[in-house]
C-alpha cells in the first residue's frame, strides 16, 4: 500500500495534469446540445456531391426565412389597427351644448349683441322661437354624429384612405368598419352646417355655432389592443409548408441544390438532429462527443509534450491553456443560444492573441486550431466557420509576429476584420455565383468581432497576474532604462548600469542565436546587478580613485560584501513589485561560483586549509533557464573584459573560454536546458562582440 501511495507522490505532477485535461473535457461536453449532427454539407447553388437521398422518415417542409419574414411584413402591412369608441364623449358633449344653449339663450338681447352670439340671435328672434326646438334638434344632430363616431386617426394611420377598413369596439364589441363609414372632425362639421341648414323654425347660424363648439373626437387608437392581435396573428403564422414522406426522393447526386430543394434539405437537417436529441439516442451523442472532445485534447496534450513539455511539467501553465479552451467554447455557445447575435460576432481571435501575449507563434496557432475544431462541432455549416477561423487566425499571427507595442493590439482589429471580410466574400462568390448572394449584414458582425478582440487586451492583464505570467509588452515596460528603479542604479552605481547595458546587450544576442526570450533576458539583465546600489563604492567599475574601500576589510569581509548584493538585490526587486521571473535572474546570476579574487588571496596568505571556501561561495541557485544560464557568460566575461589592459584578440578569446570552462566544470548549467553545441555557439559570439567593443583588429599574414 505504502509503494502504492509513494507512486502518486512521485507522479502527482501528471496526475494532476491528466485530471485537468479530463475536466476540461466534461466542461466542454456538458455546454455541447444533445442532438446528433445531419452528416451532409450542402449549399444553395452548388450540386449535390453525395449519395442519392431518400427521406428516413416522414417531416414537414419548414418555411424560409425568408418566406416567413415576406409573411409577417404581409400581415403587418395589411393589418386591420383597432379603436376605441368612448361612449362618455356623447354624454358629455351633449351636456355641454345644453349648457352653452341655455347660458347664450338668456343672455342674447338687446345690449348683449356684443357678446359671444356677436348678434346673432336678438330678443325679436329668440320670442319668435323656440328653445326647446333648438335643443332637441342640436341633441338629435350630436347622437347622430357621435353615433357614426368622430375618430381621430393616428399619426401612422394618416396615410389610409377611405376604403380602407379599421376596427372600431363599440360596447366591447368589434365592429371592422370602413373609414368612409366614420366621421373626421372636418366631415362631422360640414353634417352639422347641412343638417341645421335643411331643418326649420329654427335660428341657423345661432344653432350651427353652438352645435360646432359641442363637436369633439370620440374614437380613438387603441395601441396596446393592436399590438397584442397583431403579435398574435403573427405567432399564428404556419412555420411549415408541405411534407415528405417516409421514401420519398429527396436529391440524386449531381443535381443542383436550388432553394427549394435547400430548403426541403433545411427542414430534413433540422427534424434529423430533432429525432436524435431523444432519450434513446442521449447517450451515443454524449459517447461521440467525448471521443471528438478527447481526440482533439489529445492532439494538444502531444503537441505540447514535442514542443513545449516546459508546459506539461506546471500544472498552473496547463490550467491557463484549457481555461482559454473553455472560455472560447463558452463565449460560441453563448452567441449561438442568444438569438440576436451571431456566430461571428464571438471574438475567438482572442485566444491566440492571449497566448501569444506569453508564447510564441505556433502555440497560439495550433491551440487556436484546436479551440476551431472543437467549436465546429456546434456551429452551423462548419465547413464556412472552420475556413473563415483558420485564415482569420494564421492572418492574425502573421501581424503578431512579435509583441512589443500596445499599437499591435488596434492592428490587430483591422487584420480580423479583413480576413474574415475578403474570405466571406469569396466563399459566396464561389457557392452562389453572384455577387447579389452575399449577406452584408455579415460585415457588421465581423466589425462587432474585430471591436469585442480588443477585450484581449484587459484579459492579458488578468492571466498575467492571476497565472504569474509576463507578457511581451510587460516586459518591454521592464526593461526600458527610464523605469524609475534603473534610474535610481544609474545615479548611485553608474559604472554598474553602464556594466548593466552591456551585459543586456550580449545577453540579447546570444539567446537571440541559440532560441530564446530575448526580452525575458534583457530585462533579466537590467536588473541582475541592483543589489550593488546599497554599497557601490565596494565594487571595481563605481571606483572613480585610487583608493580602494576593500583594502580595509578582511578577505572574508570583502567577499561578503561581493555576496550580499545578490540577497540586497532580491529584496529591492520584491519591494519594487518585479515579477519572480526577473528576481530568478538577480538570484541565478552568480549561481554557486566563488569570489574568486578574493578566494584566491585568502589561499595565498593563509593557505586552503586555513579558508572556508562556503564564505567566499555565493548562496545560488544555479540557473535553471537557456536565459539565466546565458546571463550568467554574458555577465561574467564583460566584468572579467574590463581587466584586461591590452584587449587582444587571444587575450579576449582565452578570457571567454576559461571563464565559461570554470563555469561548466563547477556544474553551472546543468540544470538549464542548454547544450554543450550551444555553449559554443555563445563563445564564438560572446568573443566577436567583445572584440568589437574594444576596437580589436584581426592581424591577417602577409602576401
Amino acid at each position: 500500500m505504502s509503494s502504492f501511495f509513494n507512486h502518486i507522490r512521485d507522479r502527482h505532477q501528471g496526475i494532476l495534469t491528466l485530471a485537468l485535461f479530463g475536466f476540461c473535457a466534461l466542461v466542454i461536453v456538458y455546454f455541447f446540445p444533445r442532438e446528433g449532427r445531419f452528416k451532409y454539407e450542402f449549399e444553395a447553388g452548388n450540386t449535390w456531391r453525395h449519395d442519392d437521398l431518400d427521406a428516413p422518415f416522414s417531416f414537414a417542409i419548414r418555411k424560409s426565412d425568408q418566406e416567413l419574414d415576406s409573411t409577417r411584413a404581409g400581415i403587418q402591412q395589411h393589418f386591420v389597427p383597432i379603436y376605441v369608441m368612448d361612449e362618455k364623449v356623447e354624454v358629455i358633449q351633449i351636456r355641454k351644448f345644453r349648457q352653452r344653449l341655455n347660458n347664450q339663450w338668456n343672455q342674447s338681447g338687446p345690449g348683449n349683441e356684443s357678446g359671444g352670439l356677436r348678434g346673432l340671435l336678438t330678443s325679436d328672434k329668440r320670442d319668435s322661437l323656440n328653445l326647446l326646438r333648438h335643443e332637441e334638434l342640436g341633441i338629435e344632430i350630436l347622437k347622430h354624429v357621435f353615433g357614426k363616431g368622430v375618430v381621430s386617426l393616428d399619426q401612422q394611420h394618416e396615410h389610409r384612405t377611405a376604403a380602407d377598413y379599421i376596427q372600431v369596439v363599440r360596447n366591447n364589441v368589434v365592429h371592422e368598419e370602413l373609414l368612409d363609414d366614420l366621421l373626421m372632425l372636418k366631415s362631422a362639421d360640414s353634417y352639422v352646417q347641412q343638417a341645421v341648414n335643411e331643418a326649420d323654425r329654427v335660428d341657423k347660424a345661432f344653432l350651427t355655432w353652438i352645435l360646432q363648439d359641442a363637436l369633439d373626437y370620440n374614437v380613438f387608437y387603441d395601441a396596446g389592443k393592436s399590438h397584442l392581435q397583431l403579435e398574435e396573428e403573427l405567432r399564428q403564422i404556419p412555420a411549415q409548408k408541405g411534407k415528405i414522406n417516409v421514401g420519398e426522393s429527396i436529391i440524386r447526386r449531381g443535381e443542383m441544390v436550388t432553394p427549394e430543394r435547400y430548403q426541403v434539405l433545411q427542414s430534413l437537417k433540422m427534424a434529423y438532429e430533432k429525432r436524435t436529441g431523444g432519450f434513446e439516442h442521449y447517450w451515443f451523442v454524449v459517447a461521440g462527443q467525448v471521443i471528438l472532445v478527447s481526440v482533439c485534447l489529445v492532439a494538444l496534450a502531444i503537441f505540447l509534450k514535442l514542443l513545449y513539455p516546459q508546459i506539461l511539467r506546471e500544472p498552473s501553465r496547463v490550467l491557463f491553456v484549457l481555461a482559454l479552451l473553455v472560455l472560447m467554447v463558452l463565449i460560441a455557445k453563448f452567441a449561438l443560444r442568444v438569438e440576436v447575435l451571431h456566430i461571428y460576432l464571438a471574438p475567438l481571435c482572442m485566444l491566440p492573441m492571449i497566448v501569444r501575449a506569453f508564447y510564441d507563434v505556433k502555440l497560439a496557432l495550433f491551440l487556436h486550431l484546436v479551440a476551431v475544431f472543437i467549436i465546429s462541432f456546434i456551429v452551423p455549416n462548419p465547413f464556412e466557420f472552420v475556413f473563415l477561423q483558420i485564415f482569420a487566425g494564421i492572418l492574425l499571427m502573421y501581424g503578431l509576429s512579435n509583441m512589443r507595442t500596445r499599437s499591435q493590439f488596434f492592428n490587430s482589429a483591422f487584420l480580423i476584420f479583413g480576413s474574415y471580410a475578403v474570405t466571406y466574400f469569396g466563399l459566396n462568390l464561389l457557392q452562389e455565383g453572384r455577387i447579389e448572394a452575399v449577406d452584408w449584414n455579415y460585415y457588421a458582425w465581423f466589425g462587432g468581432n474585430a471591436m469585442l478582440s480588443l477585450f484581449a487586451f484587459p484579459l492579458i492583464y488578468v492571466f498575467e497576474k492571476s497565472f504569474g505570467f509576463l507578457s511581451e509588452v510587460s516586459l518591454v515596460e521592464i526593461a526600458d532604462s527610464n523605469n524609475p528603479l534603473l534610474r535610481e542604479l544609474n545615479q548611485k552605481a553608474p559604472g554598474t548600469f553602464q556594466h548593466t547595458l552591456q551585459v543586456a546587450n550580449l545577453a540579447e544576442e546570444a539567446i537571440l542565436a541559440i532560441g530564446g526570450d530575448a526580452l525575458l533576458v534583457r530585462a533579466g539583465a537590467m536588473y541582475h546587478d541592483i543589489g550593488k546600489m546599497v554599497r557601490p563604492e565596494m565594487f571595481i567599475e563605481n571606483q572613480h580613485t585610487s583608493e580602494n574601500p576593500h583594502d580595509e576589510l578582511t578577505y572574508e569581509e570583502s567577499a561578503h560584501v561581493i555576496i550580499q548584493h545578490v540577497i540586497q538585490g532580491i529584496e529591492i526587486a520584491r519591494k519594487a513589485g518585479l515579477p519572480e521571473q526577473i528576481i530568478d535572474f538577480i538570484r541565478t546570476h552568480h549561481g554557486t561560483t566563488r569570489t574568486e579574487y578574493f578566494y584566491r588571496k585568502a589561499i595565498e596568505d593563509f593557505g586552503a586549509s586555513n579558508v572556508d571556501e562556503s564564505k567566499y561561495t555565493y548562496p545560488g541557485p544555479k540557473p535553471f533557464s537557456r536565459e539565466s544560464a546565458v546571463l550568467m557568460m554574458a555577465d561574467s566575461v564583460e566584468a572579467a573584459s574590463k581587466s584586461l589592459r591590452e584587449p587582444e584578440a587571444e587575450s579576449l578569446g582565452y578570457l571567454v573560454d576559461s571563464i565559461i570552462e570554470r563555469q561548466m566544470s563547477r556544474g553551472q548549467f546543468d540544470n538549464a536546458d542548454i547544450t554543450l553545441g550551444e555553449i559554443t555557439q555563445i563563445k564564438k559570439l560572446l568573443k566577436k562582440r567583445l572584440m568589437s567593443i574594444y576596437h580589436v583588429r584581426v592581424s591577417y599574414p602577409e602576401d
